[in-house]
């Protein structure tokens, strides 16, 4: 990792802390703050991928379906900026599908990692925080301030694993 993406990840930790602590002083308000907020994320997220496939990727072998996850991301984006008006079901079905996704990958990189004989631990048990998250996010979906402390422990755990990996020596492979 080189300096300026250690700055950057340290910056966005910072902020990813700074909106938790928003959204902890004001939870009435924060399902329409988070709704908004994973909103835009979602849709700058289609507009990256988009970019990428216009400058790169089209050429690449399997491009074609970064295209169709930039779509998919603009839409689900653009739906979740339209139903800020009531937005406790989409936030709650936007956090689950988010976190069970996450965590399935993470798990799934961690049990490559194992048998590659590399460090798999920590990705395990962050698939595993996730997916606890996601079925959180789906025992308490009726209470809209329990959904934004749960949002508000997931966005303070990334920004804590942002930072370690902030501070952590990059791994450097030398052949010899």
């Amino acid at each position: 990792m080189t300096s300026f993406q250690r700055i950057k990840n340290i910056a966005f930790s910072a902020l990813m802390i700074a909106c938790c602590v928003v959204l902890l002083l004001n939870p009435k308000d924060g399902v329409v703050i988070v709704t908004v907020v994973l909103g835009i994320a979602i849709v700058l997220y289609g507009v990256r991928k988009l970019v990428y496939y216009i400058t790169m990727a089209r050429h690449m072998a399997g491009g074609l379906s970064l295209l169709f996850i930039a779509v998919v991301a603009i839409d689900v984006g653009s739906f979740a900026l339209f139903v800020v008006e009531d937005p406790h079901i989409a936030i709650v079905l936007y956090l689950v599908v988010y976190n069970m996704y996450t965590g399935v990958l993470s798990i799934a990189r961690g049990v490559e990692a194992k048998l590659m004989g590399s460090r798999w631990k920590y990705r395990v048990v962050h698939g595993l925080v996730n997916i606890a998250l996601a079925l959180l996010c789906v025992a308490f979906s009726a209470s809209d301030q329990i959904v934004i402390y749960i949002f508000c422990i997931g966005l303070f755990y990334s920004a804590v694993t942002r930072l370690i990996s902030a501070f952590k020596p990059t791994e450097i492979i030398y052949i010899q």
